[in-house]
């Protein structure tokens, strides 16, 4: 984790699918410190083209990746049945990987994976609903610490002024506990910058097109970061 300046700095994270890989050039994505390769995204999801991109991705962006295979309970693009499979053929290639925290039938295989060989291992918990109350956040928050996952992430849809505060009040209770936060949509855009300074280790962001509802890009973000003397 170290060489990845996580807790020492909000990074911001850009989401990509196979065609932004071979069509976005480095200087676009030049203020992300991180690259998520969203293989529920990509057109073609057999295990040798997904291989290829991850590795064209290492290096022709030189930035640490985070492999996803989004489960489509908690927003994947398309059902993938061979998930693990995945995670097996690009772990050499990424420096994260991210799982559901309630993939029962993914979680366990992929922490083998991340600690035989050595990668940060994010378990995420998505809803597009509501923001969970404090004590079911807490509850999320101490199934991922019982999992052994090293970043527990929460993302979940906002739908007024009140959820944005819990989840920014939750971020803040749990500041330097590796854990990753954003309130979806319009209403929870601000997250994506209050969130970050009050504790959350990364921020997404996009450069052609958002890959969740209230995403700024991440010429914004670095914008913002830097007008706030954060970055």
């Amino acid at each position: 984790m170290e060489n990845l300046k996580l807790g020492k700095m909000p990074l911001i994270a850009c989401a990509l699918n196979d065609s932004d890989v071979k069509t976005i050039t480095v200087d676009s994505l030049s203020p992300a410190d991180l690259v998520e390769l969203r293989v529920d995204m990509f057109e073609n999801v057999s295990v040798n083209h997904v291989e290829e991109i991850f590795k064209i991705a290492k290096e022709k962006f030189k930035k640490p990746i985070i492999a996803t295979v989004r489960d489509v309970k908690e927003g994947g693009q398309k059902e993938i049945t061979d998930r693990l499979v995945i995670y097996r053929a690009v772990i050499s290639f990424c420096d994260l990987m991210d799982v559901e925290i309630n993939s029962d039938d993914t979680i366990a295989e992929v922490k083998k994976m991340c600690r035989n060989c050595k990668k940060v291992m994010i378990g995420s918990y998505h809803n597009f609903e509501i923001v969970p109350d404090i004590d079911s956040l807490d509850n999320i928050f101490l199934k991922g610490k019982s999992l052994g996952v090293d970043i527990i992430k929460i993302a979940a849809m906002a739908n007024n002024n009140d959820d944005l505060i819990r989840l920014a009040t939750f971020t803040l209770k749990h500041r330097g506990e590796w854990l990753i936060t954003m309130a979806m949509g319009d209403i929870g855009l601000p997250s994506r910058i209050i969130n970050p300074i009050f504790g959350s280790l990364i921020t997404y962001g996009y450069v052609s097109r958002p890959s969740a509802p209230g995403q700024l890009s991440i010429s914004e973000l670095m914008d913002i970061f830097r007008l706030l003397k954060i970055r």
